[in-house]
């Protein structure tokens, strides 16, 4: 029995000949994933010792013994200790000015540097600070993101590179909106951002300064982006004669602006499974590549003289990967969109040193550029959804065998024969690219989109045939007579688009929320998917078992309250409903606490079970919670406060509490000095009181974790 089953693992170990090099960027990445786990910052020098240590026994065990699992292991630990060392080095590296907490309201000049809009209903800017009151030069953030009110930038007609003067109210990055939650300052650190807030009144044009050589540059790309956008939306508008939607749809294929994209529309994307099209990413890559490089290859062989003395096919890739650069840039670089273009790049340089241009080794190759060069993206939804989706379609490649066909039949059945295979081929790669991204979906937004396979089953040969090829084209050659006509057929493809995504959204249970799972299940989930491509055989299917727990692994308890980071805004559940106790303020992580626990709003049930008035929430007697809330950053009047302690066992303060009156004496609280040190907290009913989860304690001691005790309502 025991040696059947080892002669079992020296066969399947024998398989996995040559593959050493495919789990390279795992454990790189698994490395870099390490360090944002970490609760405190790490030491350089003992990152860098780790390394040097692994390193000297993957040479000694090279050098003296033959290769084997345990040489494997170790150099897949070295890889491990080389991405927390990368991911510690860039985060020094990012390193700029945060605003302090203690004010709030400032006077600044500032460079538009773009218009990051997220949607048309949302005005939102990136700016480069100038000069800021009361803040000296050297701790000035290199950039700060603010929210506009509606129609702000059109009535001061702010594009990118002007030099803007505004009043605004301005914090550093928010910490998360609920424990264990999206980290936004995370995020900001490595793009620099070391503030954000709100400009409440008009912006106003001033004069500009001389800026950096670098500066110059970002300004003058983004200038041009901003004014293809503009010109997009106008050209399709025109022949369209709708409010811009469609233009501000090929717009954010082109250059990567949503500021002209309806919030119905992305919430339609959504829900359809199609959301990925809104973000510039492998699918607009590919397309504009490969269109490039098979048409100019086309063009070369059908001139002799040049197909006979030159290599066409490298010409090809090699101009395939200019143009791949500059839709890079003109698309603003964002981070899926560099990924992208180091896959693609890596592609054409393959067929450039006469490799295979698609292959997991390539995969690897591109994966291990992008997380030394941004390791960061390893926690990023993005990273892991794309890489994984093209893996298992590599994955499917490598394994599949295309079917026996006879040698002589007619023409019509071979058609009929290769139509089948196609569409075939589709579902195929639909189904396997969803499955691959599931894990990803759920842990990371609590959906699933149940019509995402039929929706992208449409969309594919739209967006490939008809949207991509002829946007490009038609923004190209704008200028001249051919653009407005390939502009327009582009703009029908996006209607489709537009009219699928739309309708598979409206279908019943488009969408279904999956509360989320405890942290272990998400790394465990990542190995399956990447286990299930990476290994061959028949092992490879127990990575099924790790893919797949992010659906049968135990969900933790639900908890019953949820109060807001800086106090200003709390909800609760009821069973499985849950309800704000302030509907018009800080929505954001009621949403996200709803969504992690998969609650269904019943805003009808706030004034069931509480009464509130004014800045004050107090428990009626059907409550099953004696909870008091008062979310002013004032305290409350004397009368106001006894009637809280009166109604509640626990109160809930925003203000300040120095002293506490003897009538409260047995009243717990949390007050302002409590969301200083916690932030965002959830609430658990007990047999012996509260159980308390909170923010900060889980963000650790790191560069991005400083605490804002200043957030003002929104």
């Amino acid at each position: 029995m025991k040696s059947a089953i080892w002669r079992a693992v020296q066969s399947a170990w024998a398989q996995q000949s040559g593959r050493l090099f495919l789990w390279g960027p795992v454990a790189f990445g698994a490395g870099a994933a390490l360090y944002f786990a970490l609760p405190n910052e790490p030491v350089w020098w003992l990152c860098a010792a780790s390394c040097g240590v692994l390193l000297l026994m993957v040479g000694a065990r090279q050098r003296w013994l033959a290769p084997g699992w345990l040489s494997a292991v170790l150099t897949l630990l070295l890889l491990c200790a080389l991405g927390l060392m990368v991911a510690k080095l860039r985060a020094d590296h990012v390193a700029a000015p945060v605003l302090n907490p203690d004010r709030t309201t400032y006077r600044l000049t500032a460079f538009v540097v773009d218009n990051i809009s997220p949607s048309r209903e949302a005005p939102r800017l990136l700016l480069a600070p100038i000069r800021m009151d009361g803040v000296a030069a050297e701790r000035t953030p290199l950039r700060l993101r603010v929210s506009l009110r509606t129609g702000a930038i059109e009535a001061a007609q702010v594009r990118p590179g002007d030099a803007i003067s505004v009043f605004a109210i301005l914090n550093p990055p928010p910490s998360p909106s609920l424990p264990g939650g999206y980290d936004f300052a995370q995020a900001a650190w490595f793009q620099g951002i070391g503030g954000a807030g709100f400009a409440p009144r008009a912006v106003s044009k001033t004069a500009a300064p001389g800026v950096s050589f670098k500066l110059t540059c970002i300004l003058k790309l983004n200038r041009l982006r901003w004014w293809i956008t503009q010109k997009l939306v106008a050209d399709i508008r025109d022949v369209w004669r709708d409010d811009g939607e469609l233009g501000g749809f090929a717009a954010a294929l082109v250059t990567g602006q949503q500021a002209f994209v309806p919030q119905t529309l992305i919430n339609d994307m959504r829900a359809s499974g199609l959301a990925h099209i809104l973000s510039i990413s492998g699918v607009h890559m590919a397309v504009v590549g490969g269109f490039v490089f098979f048409g100019l290859r086309w063009l070369m062989a059908s001139i002799p003289p040049l197909a006979l003395r030159f290599p066409i096919k490298k010409i090809a890739a090699a101009l395939g990967v200019v143009f791949v650069l500059v839709y890079l840039a003109i698309s603003g670089a964002p981070a899926p969109a560099v990924r992208s273009a180091v896959v693609a790049c890596v592609a054409f340089g393959a067929i450039l040193v006469d490799r295979r241009a698609l292959s997991l080794r390539a995969l690897a190759m591109a994966a291990f550029v992008v997380i030394a060069l941004t390791p960061e993206a390893v926690i990023q939804p993005g990273f892991l959804m794309s890489f994984s989706a093209t893996a298992a379609l590599l994955a499917l490649a490598e394994g599949w065998r295309a079917p026996i066909r006879e040698i002589s039949v007619p023409a019509w059945v071979r058609a009929v024969q290769s139509a089948m295979q196609a569409v075939w081929l589709s579902i195929l790669a639909s189904l396997v690219a969803t499955t691959a991204t599931t894990p990803f979906a759920i842990a990371y937004f609590n959906r699933f989109s149940v019509y995402g396979l039929a929706s992208n089953l449409f969309e594919s040969p739209v967006t490939a045939f008809i949207v991509m090829p002829f946007l490009a084209l038609g923004t190209a050659l704008s200028a001249t007579p051919l653009g407005q006509p390939l502009l327009n057929v582009a703009a029908g493809g996006l209607s489709l688009l537009r009219q699928i995504a739309a309708i598979t959204a409206g279908w019943p249970h488009a969408v279904i929320g999956w509360p989320s799972a405890p942290e272990i299940v998400l790394p465990l989930a990542t190995l399956g998917v990447f286990w299930v491509c990476l290994i061959k055989g028949r092992l490879r299917w127990l990575g099924l078992v790790l893919a797949s727990a992010i659906l049968w692994w135990p969900r933790a308890p639900v908890s019953d309250i949820w109060i807001d980071p800086a106090g200003g805004n709390a909800a609760v559940r009821i069973g499985g409903q849950a309800f704000v106790l302030r509907p018009k303020v800080r929505q954001y992580g009621f949403q996200l606490w709803t969504q992690r626990y998969n609650l269904n709003v019943n805003a009808d049930l706030r004034d069931r079970y509480f009464s509130c008035k004014g800045y004050a929430c107090l428990p009626k007697a059907t409550s099953p919670y004696r909870v008091g809330f008062w979310f002013s950053n004032k305290p409350p009047k004397p009368a106001v406060f006894e009637a809280l302690c009166q109604a509640s066992d626990l109160v809930v303060l925003r203000n300040p509490m120095a002293d506490w009156p003897a009538a409260c004496a047995s009243v717990n609280r949390i007050s302002a000095g409590d969301f200083r040190r916690l932030g965002a907290m959830e609430l658990t009913r007990q047999p012996k009181g509260w159980a308390i989860r909170a923010a900060q304690p889980l963000r650790g001691h790191r560069y991005w974790s400083i605490r804002s005790d200043a957030d003002a309502d929104q």
